[in-house]
Parts: structure tokens; sequence; C-alpha cells
């Protein structure tokens, strides 16, 4: 096994047991908030018309769900990437959960 296959298969099952035993903006882990950064950011993004945003790395929708909640009622979209399926599948549910799911775009994929 390569340097980048062992990385990416110890991030994977790192971030499986995260998305296993913690809720997503549940006290307790780094799922807890957005990031303050790009929280800062998502007002300026309110007033645009069908604006696309891209989150490379989405992971189970941290980021992503805030900023869908801002675009919602512009026909913004949220294009989420990431390399895991498990954080794919479970941003599916948080988004469903969160009522952003026509605002939220998936993408898997893998590649380097």
């Amino acid at each position: 096994m390569n340097r980048v296959e062992y990385i990416r298969r110890e991030e994977k099952k790192y971030h499986d047991v995260c998305y296993e035993n913690y809720k997503l903006f549940e006290e307790g882990s780094w799922l807890y908030k957005p990031v303050k950064t790009v929280m800062e950011q998502a007002p300026l993004l309110k007033d645009n018309k069908d604006i696309r945003v891209l989150d490379l790395g989405a992971g189970v929708g941290r980021n992503s769900i805030p900023i869908a909640n801002e675009l919602k009622h512009n026909a913004g979209k949220v294009v989420c990437v990431d390399l895991l399926s498990s954080a794919i599948e479970e941003l599916s549910r948080y988004s469903k959960e969160y009522d952003v799911e026509e605002v939220i775009e998936l993408e898997h994929s893998d590649s380097i």
C-alpha cells in the first residue's frame, strides 16, 4: 500500500468513527458548529440569485447546511463533494433533516 492509500484509509476510519458517534451540530465534537470564517462570509451570499457554492471536503455538512440555509430562498445551490461515501450518505440524511435537500447537490468523488 502506498502512502496516499494509507492516509486515505486512516482518514476514513477516523471520520467514520466520528460520524457514528457524534451528531451534526451536537456539542462535543468539531461537528458542533460551522467554521467561523465561513459563516462570517455567508451573509454576503444571501442577496445573490442562482449562486453556486462549492464545498470541497464537505463531510456531513457542517458548513454546507448553514450556507444552504442562506441560499434556499434565492434559487442557490451548494455543490458538496467528498471522497468518503459515508460522509455523502450522512450529508444526504442531514440535508433532509434540516430542510435544505433541494439546495444541496451531492458528489462522491475520490479522484486525485
